[in-house]
């Protein structure tokens, strides 16, 4: 199997099982969304250390990233940013699911490129096509459309794109390497997570440790965070950033139809003429993508070619 298969597996792999884990978080309901982030945190960072202290080379590079403290203190403020950011981020979409909000959630999912894309062009100052910006004004009205349908902003689908958009535009900036990045990203919100687990204990309303399933479930939340996010660095090395965003619509589409077919979530008619003007906003956006990626690679070729002939 050539390295781009291997990457469309590792790719493809990673987005079906954050699509599926809205299941895993539905069968922990009974769990507080707060305890079950503080778990996922914790047992995350328990399994991503081994994974970098036996690997040599990751352990060597997280050592001289600490040895030069003061050097990489910016670096330090982008990666505790970027671990707030992804924590909130779990902490809503494990809500959503409990109180059963999966449509919105999925309404957030499918919006996250292009609050992605509009964060990039703020903080980033990278440049807009006018595809973009015919993306961007697009999915503004299917999100104001359900916002007429819902009475109300629909904060969970604009916080989980935020949140997203925000860690996605702290990755641009951290220059360490993937497993080291997600070893000190857990390693910043762990203490955190045990001193909320700790205050818990004392005043008897944890749920671990008093049902085997629930505490198994529990401790398998750290590792099902840890392995999509390992198996999509090993993936993106492999796969154009282009590619990248085709696969990314895997995941809020099996969310959308869990909650349509599965949890029975009410759509209405406004809700699907929003859905489908997001929709629309997407296959823009993707078309715009691959057509700029297109027109990029045949510039370089022409120039190659020129080069050549020169």
């Amino acid at each position: 199997m050539n390295q781009e298969k291997i990457g469309y597996l590792y790719t493809a792999t990673a987005y079906l099982l954050w699509g599926f884990l809205t299941l895993y978080w539905n069968t922990l309901n009974s769990v507080s969304s707060m305890e079950i982030l503080a778990h996922r945190i914790l047992w995350g960072f328990i399994f991503v250390a081994p994974l970098l202290f036996f690997h040599t080379k990751k352990r060597q590079a997280f050592f001289s990233f600490v040895n030069e403290f003061k050097r990489n203190l910016l670096q330090i403020f982008y990666i505790f940013v970027a671990s707030l950011a992804i924590s909130l981020n779990w902490l809503l979409f494990i809500w959503a699911v409990n109180f059963n909000h999966l449509i919105e959630a999925s309404l957030g999912l499918y919006i996250t490129p292009i609050i992605s894309m509009i964060l990039s062009i703020l903080v980033l100052k990278e440049s807009v096509t006018k595809g973009t910006i015919i993306s961007i004004g697009t999915a503004f009205l299917g999100v104001f459309v359900i916002t007429f349908d819902f009475g109300k902003i629909p904060w969970i689908a604009i916080s989980l794109a935020f949140t997203s958009g925000i860690y996605g535009v702290m990755k641009k900036y951290i220059k360490v390497d993937a497993l080291v990045g997600m070893f000190m990203e857990t390693l910043m919100v762990a203490p955190f997570a045990i001193v909320f687990l700790l205050f818990l204990q004392q005043n008897h309303q944890m749920q671990f440790g008093s049902d085997i399933h629930f505490s198994l479930l529990l401790i398998g939340s750290g590792i099902l965070t840890v392995l999509p996010l390992l198996w999509f660095a090993e993936g993106s090395k492999r796969i154009s950033l282009t590619t990248i965003g085709f696969f990314q619509y895997i995941t809020p589409t099996i969310t959308f139809l869990l909650g349509l077919f599965i949890f029975e979530n009410t759509i209405t008619l406004m809700k699907w003429i929003s859905f489908s003007i997001i929709w629309f906003s997407l296959a823009i956006f993707s078309f715009s993508s691959w057509k700029d990626k297109n027109h990029t690679r045949k510039k370089a070729d022409d120039l190659f070619q020129a080069g050549s002939k020169g």
